[in-house]
């Protein structure tokens, strides 16, 4: 047993020795780490106010041509895709059977015509003759009475007449508005039923066209004061294609409550035609600019649990949290109202490794 704990003893001996010199290192003579990082020195400069968003492209009218009277299809006079003005002819339903109800209706107008002209004329002898006793009180006014109802005859078939030669007249449809046709979706031939629920052909005008985006609701007060001031432009950039230039028109009567934005339209006169409905387009509403403002890069800006927050260098060259109050940011750039001033320095990159009093050593860009 004895010899047991002796062959203990120089082991035990070396671990304490190991932890001596362990605890020595651990203590005051260890050197705190310091953390390389990017800065920038705080200046005031212009800043335009810029909102950016998504927008989607509508045409300013759209409209589904549809036949008003039912017959065949027997004329298609335009090309799909084809710009046609208004006014111009788009399609001929089978005119034969209206021409025919027209001429039934006038000659049942001339008939009605010539009825009335006789009762006018006996209505008139017969005036002449009760007078003198020739005819009785009776059957002169049953001859006023039939020339009132011929009368009534006469503007009822005038009536007929007109409608007659009004549903003719729809048997040739023109384009109601100038604009781009689109696909035809009735072949010639075919039996057309009137006011079908499916168009013949939707007609878009593409000048000009509106841009419509929705923006979030902090930002109508200043909306609403600039639109005051001056008209606010408006671009409109599609994938891979040019901007365009409009002009702020709509700002819709109420916020969207599911959302939290308020929905407005930009109006383009495109004239190159580089806006096509449907099309998705970035927006941007310009509102000005704000002159001799803070500005930094959005990356220098971290988030806390309530409120942001960027790490600025002191005199001391170590880290410190400074909350600050951000408002608009456009193209990797944030203007910052309050929580920093001019000539002060802020980090840009590095912040993984800081926290609150860690020293800091600045590299170079």
């Amino acid at each position: 047993m004895m010899t047991r704990v002796m062959a203990c003893c120089p082991m035990f001996l070396l671990c304490l020795a190991l932890a001596a010199c362990s605890g020595g290192e651990s203590g005051s003579g260890r050197k705190s780490v310091v953390a390389p990082v990017l800065v920038m020195e705080v200046t005031l400069r212009d800043m335009p106010r810029v909102i950016r968003v998504v927008g989607n492209v509508a045409s300013s009218a759209t409209v589904g041509v549809k036949a008003r009277v039912t017959g065949e299809l027997v004329g298609v006079h335009f090309i799909e895709g084809q710009e046609v003005q208004e006014g111009q002819p788009l399609f001929t339903i089978d005119p034969r059977p209206f021409e025919a109800g027209l001429n039934e209706a006038r000659s049942r107008l001339e008939r009605d015509i010539a009825q009335l002209n006789k009762a006018a004329e006996d209505m008139k002898r017969y005036g002449k003759l009760v007078s003198e006793g020739y005819v009785s009180r009776e059957a002169y006014d049953r001859a006023v009475t039939d020339a009132a109802a011929l009368r009534a005859t006469v503007r009822a078939d005038e009536a007929t007449v007109e409608s007659a030669r009004l549903q003719l007249s729809y048997c040739s449809i023109t384009a109601p508005i100038s604009g781009r046709a689109g696909a035809i979706r009735a072949d010639k031939g075919n039996m057309i039923k009137a006011n079908d629920d499916a168009s013949l052909l939707v007609l878009d005008c593409l000048q000009p066209v509106y841009v419509n985006f929705a923006v979030p609701e902090v930002r109508l007060s200043e909306i609403l004061a600039r639109q005051r001031e001056n008209n606010l432009a408006v671009q409109a950039t599609p994938a891979g294609g040019e901007s365009s230039s409009g002009e702020l028109t709509f700002v819709d009567n109420a916020v969207d409550i599911r959302t939290g934005t308020i929905r407005l339209r930009g109006t383009f006169a495109n004239e190159n035609r580089t806006l096509w409905p449907g099309q998705f387009v970035q927006v941007m509403l310009r509102l000005g600019t704000d002159r001799e403002v803070v500005v930094i890069p959005a990356k220098a800006v971290q988030s806390g649990r309530n409120e942001n927050f960027v790490y600025v260098v002191g005199t001391d060259n170590k880290a410190h949290v400074r909350n600050i109050v951000m408002d608009l940011e456009d193209d990797g750039q944030v203007i910052v109202r309050e929580g920093l001033a001019k000539g002060e320095r802020v980090v840009l990159e590095g912040q993984v490794r800081l926290a609150p009093g860690v020293p800091v050593e600045i590299r170079q860009q």
